[in-house]
């Protein structure tokens, strides 16, 4: 079932987030399962949500490349979605 992840890094500065994304943005666009990738700066660090086919694909992403990235107050939630529209 398709899943969101979103996923709060306290303290990643807008800078830092966009050295990792130069480095692994052609990685994941072309890693099975991945559909959509969105981020955002919020209070005191930044914000990201994917959507993947499966929970099973996004974990083997995160915890493989993702992880090692991040400091250990990363938090993250993840909801199956009922509904996905796209053009």
């Amino acid at each position: 079932m398709t899943v969101l992840a979103k996923t709060f890094v306290p303290g990643l500065t807008r800078e830092q987030y966009e050295e990792l994304g130069a480095r692994l943005t052609d990685q994941v666009k072309s890693t099975p399962g991945f559909i959509a990738h969105y981020a955002w700066e919020g209070d005191g660090g930044m914000n990201v949500v994917e959507i993947w086919e499966s929970a099973e694909q996004h974990d083997a992403w995160f915890n493989d490349t993702i992880r090692p990235n991040l400091p250990a107050e990363a938090t993250q939630e993840k909801h199956e979605l009922i509904n996905t529209v796209t053009p």
